[in-house]
């Protein structure tokens, strides 16, 4: 549900849809025909205005849920990876950081996860996104037409004395931005991480209702918010600039700007989209008024989203004056 759906209802949608889509065309042919010498009175405010739009008026949650399975097993997979190469690599390393796994293992098995209640996840995960794959990939269009308004916005700014002015503005500032984007995820992480104790947070309260499938899939979740935190002070890191050399094969070569500034853009794109549907109704008991509140401070989509923006926007531009500088 959006912002406008749970305010105007569905048919206030779909017509909203239809105006944003013929101002895109009004606002797109003109800069595709560069009828104007200097687009960006038209092309800058009217880039955000529309990505702005698409986002109270066609956003969800329902993408940012299937984003978070899909990282947080990917995350998990990239952890047992990086842990059985890393000890050969670099030993100094590697071995605390098997060790740490080991010992997570260790914990989630104690906790209660069990082979049974990952397989039972992964099948429930599956049917699931069956039933939802059309109303994902319309929210995907979404967000990839929010994510093109952006990139122009962005890049017709970035053109201005003023524009270039606000970007030294992000490269000077993009430590502290980059640190505020990476603490976006960490409440989360945080509560799911309670889930190994006897005290959980954020889920059913006690911890003996808490399933194996629930388990699983509550710490595979949190996996996916320590790596979103770890990657994204990756634009301010030297792994950032250059691969580890522990790495087989990439390592020491110079980091593509694209491997992390597409990716970051995706994820904040995915974020702004689900800022104002979970600002609205919260994923909680609809008849408990501190739900939604609770649900948006563990799950600050609406900071994150704009904060990461920024932060991969200070790294896609510190990028682009360092190739300027080399040139």
């Amino acid at each position: 549900m959006s912002l406008v759906s749970s305010v105007l209802g569905p048919a206030a949608v779909a017509g909203a849809a239809l105006g944003i889509g013929l101002l895109g065309i009004l606002l797109a042919v003109p800069l595709l025909l560069e009828r104007r010498a200097d687009p960006v009175g038209v092309a800058a405010p009217g880039g955000a205005v529309l990505a702005a739009a698409l986002s109270v008026t066609l956003g969800s949650i329902h993408v940012i849920a299937f984003a978070g399975y899909v990282f947080g097993a990917a995350a998990v997979a990239a952890g047992l990876v990086t842990a059985a190469v890393l000890p050969f690599r670099a030993p100094r390393l590697g071995l605390p950081v098997l060790g740490g796994v080991v010992a997570l293992i260790a914990a989630s098995a104690w906790a209660g996860v069990t082979v049974d209640g990952i397989v039972e996840f992964a099948a429930a995960f599956g049917a699931a996104l069956a039933d939802d794959l059309l109303n994902i990939a319309v929210i995907a269009v979404t967000v990839a037409a929010m994510l093109a308004w952006a990139v122009i916005t962005v890049v017709v700014v970035g053109r201005t004395r003023g524009g270039r002015r606000f970007e030294g503005r992000l490269v000077r500032h993009r430590r502290l931005l980059t640190i505020l984007a990476a603490a976006g995820p960490l409440p989360y992480a945080i509560a799911r991480a309670s889930w190994l104790t006897p005290w959980p947070l954020f889920g059913p309260a006690g911890r003996e209702e808490i399933t194996a499938p629930m388990l699983a899939t509550g710490l595979m979740l949190g996996a996916g918010a320590v790596a979103a935190s770890v990657l994204t002070l990756g634009l301010i890191l030297p792994w950032g600039l250059r691969f580890p050399r522990w790495m087989p094969r990439i390592g020491g070569r110079t980091v593509p700007a694209a491997t992390a500034v597409v990716p970051g853009a995706i994820a904040a794109g995915i974020l702004c989209v689900s800022a104002s549907p979970m600002l609205v109704s919260g994923i909680g008991d609809p008849g408990d008024p501190v739900s939604p509140l609770l649900v948006n401070l563990v799950l600050p989509f609406w900071y994150w989203g704009p904060t990461l923006a920024l932060a991969v926007w200070a790294y896609a531009a510190w990028r682009r004056r360092m190739a300027l500088d080399l040139a």
